[in-house]
């Protein structure tokens, strides 16, 4: 019941535009969102830098429907990859890309031109692109266009949910790269059970701490932090060979604890004009820690 009112409330424009006015909603944005424009987000960008944590971030466009849009997406991009690069924060920055909102899915769009044009502005300017992990039926194109650019030269990570039953497999082959594991949203033919995915995870895991890439686990599960952990040092892996990424906002006092202890952590600082759906979309299929939170916004 609470993931369908969350789906509804991150379809809801009208709604999230006025409960993202309220209070609590600005307590939540000041905690897990970097907040509305890219000049708010440098100074919080700068200064989690300082503190020694490396950074994702990712600006959250609106829905791409037509050529138009997508190249409006793009044109953001380029101007957060200008902006942290000007920020002097470049070398422990990336940018997370969504190859939906670059076009996929749109006839004569070629998402594909418009990965290569961004990779290539953000190679010029020491900056790394992140593909995100997109709809489960964008998988394979995804992860086709990520192999051309990389045998093109372009440095580029792509994201990787382990609930769905093929990536056991991508990972093998993409070993030597960069990879980030994160547990993932429901699919059609994914893992359902908690238990199932957990285990998946760990699997994955094991296959990319062995190989020669630098992956990065995407997960606010303790458990599964000290197995990956624990895994690591049995494979003689050196820290900041592989990294921990947190949302900003969750789990502070492990993120203190795996820096202190030496290990690199990502942050991952969403910002823009639709953080609310942003937020509670990824609550309506993942529920978390500001689940409390979020679940406060909803009417009734």
């Amino acid at each position: 019941m609470i993931r369908e009112a969350l789906g509804s409330l991150a379809r809801n424009e009208a709604l999230g535009g006025v409960l993202a006015r309220t209070p609590i909603a600005r307590d939540v944005v000041a905690r897990v969102v970097g907040g509305e424009e890219i000049e708010e987000v440098l100074p919080l960008a700068a200064d989690l830098a300082d503190r020694g944590y490396h950074l994702a971030l990712e600006h959250v466009a609106p829905e791409v429907s037509t050529l138009a849009e997508a190249d409006h997406a793009v044109e953001g991009y380029a101007v957060l990859i200008d902006a942290i690069a000007d920020a002097g924060l470049a070398g422990v920055s990336e940018v997370a890309v969504f190859t939906e909102a670059l076009g996929q899915g749109i006839a004569r769009a070629d998402p594909l031109a418009r990965l290569r044009e961004l990779a290539l502005h953000a190679g010029h300017r020491g900056v790394v692109l992140q593909m995100g992990a997109g709809p489960s039926s964008h998988r394979e194109q995804t992860l086709a266009w990520s192999t051309e650019l990389l045998a093109e030269g372009y440095e580029v990570g792509i994201t990787l949910p382990a609930n769905l039953r093929p990536t056991e497999q991508d990972v093998r082959l993409l070993a030597d790269r960069r990879v980030r594991l994160v547990k993932g949203a429901h699919a059609e033919g994914a893992y359902r059970q908690p238990i199932e995915v957990d285990k998946a995870f760990i699997r994955c895991a094991k296959v990319l701490l062995k190989g020669a890439g630098q992956p990065s686990f995407a997960t606010h599960d303790p458990r599964l932090i000290t197995i990956v952990e624990s895994v690591a040092r049995r494979y003689d892996r050196s820290r900041h060979s592989y990294e921990f990424a947190f949302y900003l906002g969750r789990q502070t006092g492990e993120q203190e604890r795996l820096l202190a202890e030496g290990e690199r952590v990502r942050i991952y600082v969403p910002y823009g004009h639709r953080w609310l759906q942003r937020l509670v979309g990824g609550l309506a299929e993942q529920p978390s820690g500001i689940g409390g939170a979020l679940r406060s916004l909803l009417p009734g």
